[in-house]
């Protein structure tokens, strides 16, 4: 078994469980426009993982301020920026026992963070979980210009890494995500819950 020196942590439904439906049931309420009432025709319009708006603020191509302008064009909502903050990135929870994982293995590897992500989220994660701030590196997807399962966001964690991928170990719980992660040479855990990624772990460190 090669020696880990680096473990890459998922943020999203790994250290911190999350729900996007909720944005689009809060957003439902403010349009004006009949069909988008229905948060299940607001959800795959913001979130579809090919096609969904988020994807251009999730690389960097737009700002915060530009990506609710859309959407409020869009979906006609009749709500300011400082209205939809908290709508947008109040829908995250700890998994407190992901937390306590990740801080007994502080100090014994590099910790780095790997999250498909946007600024809106971002500071407000930072403002709220201190967990975050435990990470020697975060690579962020609006921040490197490309989301997983682009190979690029795994090249910039590689690079920063600095030791060969079969010294990395990636924790995601999209299973394409780790699949990618894989082919490029690391090691990867398919996350689940947090117990099973304590007894992933024993066998991998």
């Amino acid at each position: 078994m090669n020696r880990i020196e680096v473990i890459l942590f998922d943020l999203g439904n790994v250290i911190l469980p999350f729900n996007h439906y909720q944005i689009a049931e809060k957003l439902s309420r403010f349009s004006q426009k009949k069909e988008f009432r229905d948060p299940s025709k607001i959800f795959p319009y913001l979130f579809d993982f090919e096609k969904g708006a988020v994807n251009g603020y999730e690389v960097g191509r737009i700002s915060s301020s530009e990506f609710f302008q859309s959407l409020k064009e869009f979906l006609q909502l009749s709500l300011s920026f400082e209205e939809f903050i908290p709508i947008w990135n109040d829908i995250f929870l700890e998994n407190q026992e992901v937390s306590e994982i990740i801080l007994s293995q502080k100090g014994r590897w590099k910790l780095g963070l790997l999250s498909n992500t946007n600024p809106l989220h971002f500071d407000y994660i930072l403002s709220k979980f201190p967990i975050v701030r435990v990470f020697d590196q975060w690579i962020l997807s609006h921040e490197v210009g490309f989301k997983k399962p682009a190979v690029e966001i795994y090249q910039k964690a590689i690079e920063w890494a600095s030791v060969e991928p079969k010294k990395i170990l990636f924790i995601d719980d999209m299973k394409k995500h780790v699949e990618v992660a894989i082919s490029l040479g690391m090691q990867g855990i398919h996350f689940t819950s947090a117990s099973q990624l304590k007894e992933e772990l024993c066998k991998k460190l």
